[in-house]
């Protein structure tokens, strides 16, 4: 059996211009493509966006200064009369109508289009794509902030925005959002609220992000669709180099030996996961070096990824021996390599290799999803948001299912003795 793997990994090995091609041209293409998407979706194109933005407003600000004075009174923490100063002055530091002149500035007008609706209208027009994000102002916003100002705590209700998924769009309407709270903490701060001759120390506002964790870079994406798409690359190598080993009677010979002629098939497998395996790590390490695409990240995460590289490289070395089987089969090793190379560049261009799978259409996503390359960008989407294995758990087992049926299928196709 080590035989076989030793022979594999040396015609690899042999073939240098082959080897430099698959682990240096990826980091060059994640460079490439980095900087050449960088500069296309800088300030130039940033005003050209059409966002729209839901909010939701479940605050009742007409009774909300009378709520505040009664909180403090009840509470104990002023008299009436000190409650009637504060509330007086609080009257001109509404939170709701400072956000709601906020997003309908000048500055925001031609960027931002705002849809004053109910959550659940809401909710169905994000997933339909019609809008891009929701920001919800919950019920008693007004009150517990501006009692936070008073006894100087944080607030314990925020804004909360909500989205389908990590975008572009989603990303610039955060920032946005997040501009109003800086701006809002940095008004407070200039207020002089001396209810009780003392400075009142006003609360560090902030913003609840629903439905997404960390923000998912280009920079990342390149570097996960460049890595899976050169893995797809070593799968038709690997049938390319199995036609060549036909025409110069490898396999006749290994019969010969009166070896078992199935470990001439595993040892392909066992080869191209531990090539696919180094090739996926030498892109992501050397890229994080690089560019560093995946900033303040610990130990766990790095975990996470070898993981899903494992999965991915399990899923190729499948398809590798599927392409095996297939070129030993066939009569023409050329059309076997064309057709070889026909489903790699199907896989790389619905599985967001070859153009960013957002701007596919949407059935052809979901497509896309089942592919091994897409299954594993969708991996390390979530877990570079998330960190959770449970949301990798689902795409984990689909990718193991994919090796099963490849290897089902490479084992069934393979040739018995004198059919080769």
């Amino acid at each position: 059996m080590g035989s076989f793997i030793k022979k594999d990994l040396l015609i690899f090995w042999r073939d240098r211009k082959e080897l430099i091609t698959v682990l240096i041209l990826p980091i060059l293409l994640v460079i490439i493509l980095n900087f050449a998407f960088a500069g296309l979706l800088g300030k130039d194109t940033e005003s050209n966006l059409d966002l729209n933005l839901a909010v939701v407003n479940q605050d009742n600000a007409t009774d909300s200064l009378e709520k505040l004075k009664e909180k403090l009174v009840n509470e104990g923490l002023v008299g009436e009369g000190e409650a009637n100063v504060f509330v007086e002055q609080a009257s001109h530091l509404d939170p709701v109508s400072m956000l709601l002149n906020y997003l309908d500035s000048d500055e925001l007008k031609g960027l931002v289009t705002i849809h004053e609706l109910g959550e659940e209208e809401a909710i169905t027009k994000v997933e339909d794509g019609d809008l891009d994000g929701i920001l919800i102002i919950p019920d008693g916003f007004t009150v517990e902030s501006l009692y936070a100002a008073f006894v100087g705590e944080a607030p314990t209700k925020s804004l909360e925005f909500k989205m389908e998924k990590e975008t572009n769009n989603t990303s610039i309407l955060f920032d946005i959002v997040q501009g109003f709270t800086d701006q809002l903490n940095y008004q407070f701060a200039l207020q002089e609220m001396d209810a009780l001759e003392n400075e009142v120390t006003l609360p560090t506002g902030g913003v609840e992000k629903v439905g997404a964790g960390e923000s998912f870079t280009l920079t990342q994406y390149f570097t996960t669709a460049m890595g899976a798409l050169f893995a797809l690359f070593l799968a038709s190598t690997v049938g390319t180099k199995t036609g060549l080993e036909i025409r110069q009677k490898v396999f006749n010979r290994i019969l010969l030996t009166n070896s078992n002629p199935i470990l001439f098939l595993i040892g392909k497998m066992v080869s191209t996961f531990c090539l696919t395996w180094l090739q996926i790590m030498f892109i992501f390490v050397f890229s994080h070096f690089i560019l560093d695409v995946f900033p303040g990240r610990t130990v766990s995460f790095w975990f996470g990824v070898i993981g899903i590289a494992s999965l991915l490289s399990l899923a190729i070395a499948g398809l590798a021996a599927l392409f095996t089987s297939i070129s030993l089969r066939v009569r023409n090793i050329d059309a076997a390599n064309g057709i070889f190379m026909l489903v790699i560049l199907l896989f790389g261009t619905i599985g967001g290799g070859f153009v960013p799978i957002y701007v596919l259409p949407d059935w052809l996503q979901q497509i896309g999803e089942w592919t091994p390359n897409g299954i594993s960008l969708v991996m390390v989407t979530k877990w570079i948001q998330f960190e959770d294995l449970s949301n990798i758990f689902t795409p984990g087992l689909l990718l193991i299912g994919i090796f099963l049926l490849f290897t089902l299928l490479s084992f069934a196709l393979y040739p018995k003795r004198g059919e080769a």
